[in-house]
């Protein structure tokens, strides 16, 4: 399906600010790597204009003609919350290989329903769980498996940012719940630590919206033998948005840890992986960064893989089944589930 072996060709499911970010992202890559072909919106004006600010040749009107375009090898899909399913199933059954924002269902059996069509289908699907592809979280896992802060015992997060008025995280319709918006990146790190599952979870202080969506939530994962992972995850006030990593003989400070540019062992000098200049401003923190899973995405097609081993379907489904378990728990439902 792939002209050459050294090009990915990108299709764009929604010409949106994610999505923006993630085309000036792919910009900063050398440009033999990637080249993005075509964008696809319901809004097809929307689309034409995303198309002529990014030099893209082919726009379209929603995402079928995207999904029968055969130069396209891949594409991204950045649309709101509860269209994820619909677009990937579309994009996944016409042979199209995916990577899809987070999160990429609202339930667990929808995300498992589509990672079952793509093996089906021979495809690459991955959830966007951009975290684990800055060089960051490799230098993270060389220190947590050399030994260097002892046993972890505890992860601590404070997550927020000023979002409770942003529809896609506050309207029910839209699938608005910052668990899903913010908390999926601290149930990540949590996975990524202590490599297991939590054996309990326990929610505290959460505030719902009047249409009873959680725009604030603290939560405690116990991973048993005195391991737990502490957060507060907020979109009422903007924190420092750092993670530490408490072990038996020292830390590690992760600043912007779901977007990790910056970590620094106790006592010791932080270490750096700036993030090159791009053509146009981003809109979200470091989402520059999105070039390092664009990346993963290329080396995983170039082997024939149908996941990614940093982050397999099995890691995608734990997480969103906690933070379905989660909602259950706080009272936060969506209408199809």
């Amino acid at each position: 399906m792939q002209s050459q072996a050294t090009t990915l060709n990108w299709g764009i499911a929604a010409a949106g600010r994610i999505t923006q970010d993630f085309v000036t992202a792919l910009g900063t890559i050398e440009k033999s790597r990637h080249v993005v072909v075509a964008v696809a919106d319901v809004d097809g004006p929307r689309a034409q204009e995303f198309a002529q600010r990014n030099q893209i040749p082919r726009h379209y009107n929603g995402f079928d003609d995207l999904a029968l375009d055969r130069e396209v090898d891949v594409v991204y899909v950045g649309t709101l919350n509860p269209f994820h399913y619909a677009v990937v199933h579309l994009l996944v059954s016409r042979g199209k290989h995916v990577l899809c924002e987070t999160p990429m269902c609202l339930g667990v059996d929808q995300a498992k329903e589509l990672y079952a069509l793509a093996e089906q289908r021979g495809v690459f699907l991955m959830e966007g769980m951009w975290s684990r592809f800055f060089p960051s979280y490799e230098r993270l896992r060389e220190l947590l498996q050399s030994d260097a802060i002892g046993e972890v015992t505890l992860v601590k997060v404070q997550h927020g940012f000023r979002l409770a008025h942003v529809e896609r995280v506050s309207n029910r319709e839209l699938g608005g719940s910052i668990i899903l918006d913010l908390g999926v990146y601290a149930l990540q790190l949590g996975q990524f630590v202590f490599g297991s599952s939590p054996v309990k979870i326990l929610p505290s202080g959460t505030q719902l919206n009047k249409d009873r969506v959680d725009v604030q939530t603290e939560f405690i994962l116990d991973y048993g033998d005195g391991r737990r992972l502490v957060a507060l995850v907020t979109g009422l006030e903007n924190l420092e948005n750092d993670a530490v990593i408490v072990g038996t003989k020292g830390e590690i400070k992760l600043s912007n840890y779901w977007c990790c540019t910056q970590l620094a062992r106790s006592n010791g000098p932080p270490e750096l992986w700036p993030l090159p200049k791009a053509k146009f401003d981003f809109h979200y923190t470091n989402t520059c960064g999105l070039r390092y899973e664009a990346e993963e995405v290329r080396r995983c097609i170039e082997k024939r893989l149908l996941e990614s081993p940093k982050f397999p379907h099995a890691a995608s489904l734990e997480i969103i089944a906690i933070s379905e378990q989660m909602r259950r728990q706080i009272g936060v439902t969506f209408d199809e589930f």
